[in-house]
């Protein structure tokens, strides 16, 4: 009896694994997806090759390449302006949605691994992705975008609730995916299913033909209201910064992404903070939810107080570039789509600030 009792668990977990594997055979997954995440890391891994090759060739044969490793507030540049008024430049863009500093490494240690030395790089750094302690989490980059002999090989990099929730949703579909019926209904609906299917090709061919890019001009983002900014601003703030924590580990990826840099000898190096709006700015200058330990005591400081200095420290000490796009050196487009990204007819100028680092030696 205790025998046959001993192997029941093993049993219920055989048997809803083989279920779950059902959510994933054939097409079935287009019934439920509710986002073209995937399709930017699958490309990213495409990319790392095209641009081995684009590297490959002689360099009277081939333009200078710029390569940006960031999230959402970094893939939205316009190739065809930059070949206007950068000719002698390309952007070979790896920013994915919610791109953090792991992925980064990751991306990096490949760069490291097949000898790729683009003439510029630039890593995008936001307090919101080195919050050790958000409100809302976010796993999207860990669980579609690394390898397990990444996520293991630096797992003393991880708590263990990452590590148990990465082992589930690779394991699971169903966990990972979190399919729903009312988008599965919808998909049956006529014309559904067909209008998603070439919404995932388009992506996939805009990426492919835009080197990572997705120009602002193809995903038009309308500058949204002052009062909409606003209340965007305090919800995504209660969501990411309350509380703030310094993530340790995030330097750490950073760190370690400078340093493969400075290995390969990539002429210029630079971390970047990608624009936000006033209103997301303020909060982080002036609300009191980051925490911090002082002589054993808790003390409660702004997000800005503790997170930047900290960048300025790193900048400085391995002595790479620094675009500050919000403090230091702000854009004169203030038009935001919500209260983190920028409206599209912003990005020709955000374009032109990054480039006057790159060639033009601002500091």
């Amino acid at each position: 009896m205790f025998k046959r009792a001993f192997f029941v668990p093993f049993i219920i977990f055989l048997a809803g694994f083989t279920i779950d594997k059902l959510f994933l055979l054939g097409s079935f997954p287009l019934y439920y997806l509710t986002t073209a995440s995937f399709i930017n890391f699958e490309h990213k891994q495409k990319l790392i090759y095209q641009l081995k090759d684009y590297l490959y060739k002689p360099k009277d044969q081939r333009k200078n390449v710029l390569v940006i490793m960031g999230n959402s507030r970094s893939f939205s540049f316009d190739l065809e302006y930059i070949q206007k008024k950068y000719p002698g430049w390309i952007l070979f863009n790896f920013s994915v949605p919610g791109g953090k500093q792991d992925y980064f490494l990751y991306l990096m240690q490949e760069f490291k691994k097949n000898n790729i030395k683009p003439e510029a790089i630039l890593f995008a750094v936001t307090p919101q992705a080195m919050n050790a302690k958000p409100a809302v989490l976010t796993d999207e980059v860990m669980v579609f975008g690394l390898p397990a002999s990444f996520i293991f090989s630096h797992f003393m990099h991880y708590n263990v609730d990452e590590i148990t929730n990465y082992i589930g949703k690779k394991l699971f579909a169903v966990y990972k995916y979190r399919p729903k019926i009312r988008v599965i209904e919808r998909r049956l609906q006529e014309g559904n299913l067909l209008s998603f299917i070439n919404f995932l090709i388009k992506t996939e061919n805009i990426l492919e033909k835009n080197y990572g890019n997705i120009p602002s001009k193809i995903e038009f983002k309308a500058f949204a209201s002052e009062d909409v900014i606003e209340q965007n601003a305090k919800s995504l703030f209660n969501d990411f910064f309350l509380p703030f924590v310094i993530d340790k580990n995030a330097f750490y990826f950073i760190e370690e992404c400078i340093k493969i840099s400075k290995s390969l000898e990539i002429p210029y190096v630079a971390l970047f903070w990608p624009p936000i709006s006033k209103p997301l700015l303020q909060k982080k200058k002036t609300e009191r939810t980051a925490i911090v330990y002082e002589n054993h005591q808790r003390i409660y400081k702004t997000v800005f107080d503790v997170w930047y200095p900290p960048m300025e420290k790193m900048v400085d000490e391995h002595e790479i570039g620094w675009i500050d796009l919000n403090i230091k050196d702000p854009l004169r487009c203030n038009s935001f789509f919500d209260a983190s990204h920028l409206a599209s007819v912003c990005y020709n100028e955000y374009t032109d600030k990054i480039f006057e680092y790159i060639i033009g030696g601002k500091k």
